[in-house]
């Protein structure tokens, strides 16, 4: 392992803007996903996963990888990240290549540097706490560790990917440091109950961070081709004339996700436990009525028109400019979402199948 420290290093964030959040159908779509959607009083997650970054980092130093559909969106979010900040991908090939994509454009103006590769579709309550817990993992990063933030699971949910604490590691700002010994895919409910039980493992919360070297040693040693697509894109990037070229060198790169092709087989991974950030990636209708229950105050209006008798554990969202009335009768724990073109009605708890009508549509 490499230890060299440098506390000098600048930290650069780079954003994950690019999914489609399937599972908040009706009210995400393709052209509208889930990080750009007003949920949280009024501002989107994207708008806050910036005004969270924003208090340790100039806005020069946050940048966004999406693709050619959002961008418009992203431009007009109000964030006020510069335009150059805005790396658009060509076309979707998954995380790996767009970090190999954002480490070839940040080379071009910082020689090295520790990256923060970040959600922007997450919400998380305490923010001073995110902070100590962000720099904490500058500093580990920093050591020449691939560092993840492991979120403490409080239910043994089948929805998200585990990592599995190995060996201690110095304690890093205070805080408790482990080798990652594994990272488990999303688990069948007895394998979620097991690990819960067991204790040492974390929700794989998609929040990573490592310096810019370390990770184009990666790409060299386990992904040689995503490798030498970096070097060359980063050469045509300082070009003038080499748009059109790298955007084909672009599409030589495997289809893959950073997790499965650097972060699984790498022996130099690192997890932070974070413990108390009020996390969620709101990846259901589920996960967004809970956080709305916990904290009433994030919901904005309550929806008009809605007329109900005798019903229990009913929530509904509405979206639209329509006034007709919404009755409901006698129902029990379900969601229903309204926009302009769909209605949704769904029972609480199989939210996560939502996905699948969206599929279908």
């Amino acid at each position: 392992m490499n230890q060299q420290r440098d506390p000098k290093l600048p930290l650069l964030a780079v954003l994950m803007a690019g999914g489609g959040g399937t599972r908040l159908w009706p009210l995400s779509r393709p052209a509208q996903p889930k990080q750009f959607l007003p949920l949280i009083g009024g501002r989107s997650l994207f708008q806050l996963t910036v005004a969270r970054l924003r208090e340790i980092l100039p806005l020069e130093n946050i940048f966004v990888v999406s693709n050619s559909q959002l961008m418009p969106m992203i431009r007009s979010s109000d964030a006020g990240l510069p335009q150059e900040n805005l790396l658009c991908e060509p076309s979707p090939r998954n995380t790996a290549p767009a970090v190999a994509y954002a480490l070839a454009v940040l080379r071009t103006r910082f020689p090295r540097f520790v990256m923060a590769c970040l959600p922007s579709d997450h919400y998380i309550a305490d923010t001073k706490q995110y902070l100590a817990l962000v720099q904490a993992a500058r500093s580990l990063a920093g050591q020449g560790y691939l560092v993840t933030l492991g979120i403490e699971p409080t239910a043994p949910a089948t929805g998200y990917g585990y990592v599995e604490q190995g060996d201690r590691l110095d304690s890093v700002d205070g805080l408790p440091a482990f080798r990652v010994r594994r990272f488990q895919e999303k688990p069948t409910a007895e394998e979620a109950k097991t690990m819960l039980a067991q204790g040492g493992f974390s929700w794989n919360s998609g929040m990573f961070f490592w310096r810019s070297d370390v990770l184009e040693e990666e790409f060299r040693t386990q992904q040689p081709a995503i490798a030498q697509a970096l070097e060359r894109m980063a050469g045509l990037l300082e070009r003038k004339d080499g748009e059109a070229t790298w955007k084909a060198v672009w599409e030589t790169m495997p289809v893959l996700s950073l997790d499965y092709g650097i972060l699984e087989a790498s022996d130099r991974v690192a997890v932070l436990p974070a413990r108390g950030l009020g996390w969620t990636d709101i990846g259901s209708w589920d996960a967004l009525v809970e956080l709305y229950q916990a904290h009433p105050e994030l919901r904005g209006d309550a929806p008009g028109g809605v007329i109900d008798v005798g019903s229990q554990s009913v929530t509904v969202i509405r979206k639209t400019d329509s006034r007709r009335h919404l009755a409901t009768v006698g129902l029990r724990d379900v969601i229903i979402v309204e926009t302009d073109d769909a209605i949704l009605i769904c029972q609480r708890g199989k939210s996560q199948d939502v996905r699948k009508i969206a599929g279908m549509l």
